[in-house]
């Protein structure tokens, strides 16, 4: 994710990507420092566990003056362009000090340290990262411009004041201050929702497989947003991501949203980077209506038809749905490879 954002921040800001210098420091500080809390924490090896979490935090302030240096070197002033990934990282810059806590077995009695830990690290860095990468991208997609942008700004508040207000009402067990976190995090899904609503409405047909299967990605972000925001109001917000609910938010948000929409970008992307090392001589794929309608409703039907299976105990539901999902992901991962392929046979040797 920390190359990612790179990536769509550089092209957002239509600059040069950061020195390779601060890149390698992320490569080299970032999975240094994964591998050595992997084997630091099981032995609770504190001067290790230590020793990783410096790594992780050199990495992560790579990353942040690898955006510093884009944004110097850009033409283009676009706060959008890198809002986003700079709030999410300040998240997974708290949640590494609540992991830090958690690695070292600190005694944590004022609430849910761990459920504080995972919003900041899942809502707030990692769902940020693609919830605002997609205000830019899925336009582009759809070779539309973003219909609202002002939303864009709403979605920003209510998602960030979201996972603020989830962490700190999980970290000190705040009920009303969690549900307003969750709530927040529906309204944020909600303003992202009517944009690609709108760019999926107003984009000439037909659709690009890259652009149904995002699409069609997007509206389980708010459907698993809204399953665990019911249950935060049923069972409480402590209990809100526990026993079949987990389950089920897990297929929506994992399956569903962040499944579809990176094997939809990844289709997209690498279809363009097999384009540019061709010098442009090749055309991107050809919209097939009928097959990409196919798969894209396919994958739909069988996380739909997962999730209430999970929800509802329709066991009957299960085997086929399982079935379905396996054979659309399987699709778009045989696209994928073919065109991870071409990247590798077009590779440029370095000298």
């Amino acid at each position: 994710m920390l190359g990612a954002t790179q990536f769509f921040a550089g092209a957002f800001l239509a600059t040069d990507p950061p020195p390779r210098v601060l890149i390698r420091a992320q490569i080299l500080y970032w999975n240094a420092g994964a591998i050595l809390l992997a084997i630091a924490v099981p032995e609770r090896a504190d001067t290790l566990i230590w020793l990783a979490i410096g790594l992780l935090v050199a990495g992560l302030a790579a990353w942040a003056a690898a955006i510093a240096a884009m944004r110097r070197s850009s033409l283009r002033r676009s706060p959008w362009a890198t809002r986003w990934y700079v709030s999410g990282a300040c998240f997974l810059g708290l949640g590494m000090v609540a992991g830090s806590l958690l690695a070292r077995g600190v005694p944590w009695s004022h609430g849910d340290l761990l459920g504080a830990h995972m919003s900041l690290n899942l809502a707030g860095w990692f769902g940020a990262a693609i919830v605002g990468t997609l205000h830019t991208f899925f336009p582009s997609l759809t070779q539309t411009q973003l219909r609202f942008p002002r939303l864009q700004g709403v979605a920003f508040i209510a998602w960030t004041g979201g996972v603020a207000a989830l962490a700190v009402g999980s970290a000190w067990a705040v009920a009303p201050l969690a549900l307003f976190g969750w709530l927040g995090l529906c309204a944020g899904a909600i303003a992202l929702l009517v944009n690609v609503a709108a760019c999926l409405h107003g984009a000439a047909r037909p659709l690009s497989l890259p652009a149904r299967i995002v699409g069609a990605a997007q509206p389980f972000l708010l459907a698993g947003l809204l399953f665990a925001t019911v249950a935060a109001i049923e069972a409480g917000p402590m209990n809100a991501l526990t026993g079949s609910t987990r389950t089920t938010v897990g297929t929506l948000l994992v399956s569903g949203w962040i499944g579809l929409t990176v094997l939809g970008s990844l289709t997209h992307l690498l279809a363009v980077v097999v384009r540019v090392r061709g010098g442009f001589a090749a055309r991107m794929p050809a919209a097939r209506p009928r097959l990409d309608g196919f798969i894209a409703a396919l994958a739909t039907i069988a996380i739909a038809a997962l999730a209430l299976s999970q929800s509802l105990g329709l066991e009957g539901w299960r085997r086929p749905a399982v079935a379905a999902l396996l054979a659309a992901y399987a699709f778009l991962a045989g696209r994928i490879a073919v065109l991870a392929a071409r990247v590798l046979l077009r590779a440029r040797p370095s000298l």
